[in-house]
């Protein structure tokens, strides 16, 4: 294992004397270092019957590999609820006919929560992320409709010309209550919006 190791740690060694750290940047070392666990895991559990230290070291190993599957587990359900601009898009391909003539406009916040062009599944629809739009903007009252936060103070700026017509929830924060079963629960709240343009535009 220490050909695969030394490199790895040399990796990170080098990279620790930027001034600018960041995980992406040794994130590719992380598979060789969960080689050299696994190698070590299994090189414990074929030994259990030598010692009393082996069966103790067995048992630690299959109770860290149990608490890693709860663990990501916990964590893939939660990052399912970490998306609410992605679910907006399917929402309003959803609720509108392919056939309606949308003009969607989507906000900073929508485009950073799981929007992607993976996501513009019609091919007569716009779709526009532009940033230097605001609420107040002129041109946003020229899109048919609008993903963004569900912040209530930019849905009321908007209420002469575009109407809610869905709310997305999202992860708010996870809950723990050892009286109830499961303990720890997920907590939702409106994250983003999908609004729509009035017939008739108050002025």
């Amino acid at each position: 294992m220490r050909p695969l190791l030394l490199p790895a740690v040399g990796f990170i060694a080098i990279y620790s004397l930027l001034p600018h750290k960041e995980l992406r940047f040794i994130i590719y070392t992380f598979p060789v270092f969960s080689l050299v666990a696994a190698r070590g895991c299994s090189f414990i559990l074929n030994n259990y019957r030598k010692s009393w230290m082996y069966k103790l070291g067995s048992a630690v190993v299959v109770a860290q590999l149990l608490l890693n599957a709860l663990y990501s587990g916990v964590c893939l359900y939660i990052s399912h609820h970490n998306y609410p601009g992605g679910r907006g898009m399917l929402e309003l391909h959803r609720i509108l006919p392919p056939t309606a003539d949308v003009s969607l406009h989507i906000d900073t916040y929508a485009a950073e929560t799981g929007v992607s062009r993976f996501l513009q599944q019609n091919r007569i629809w716009r779709y526009n992320k532009r940033e230097d739009l605001s609420p107040t903007s002129p041109e946003i009252q020229m899109f048919s409709h609008l993903l963004m936060e569900a912040d209530d103070n930019r849905i009321q700026l908007l209420r002469h010309t575009h109407q809610p017509i869905a709310f997305i929830q999202g992860y708010h924060n996870l809950a723990v209550d050892l009286a109830r079963f499961p303990p720890a629960s997920v907590r939702l709240e409106k994250k983003t919006v999908l609004m729509e343009r009035k017939t008739n535009p108050q002025r």
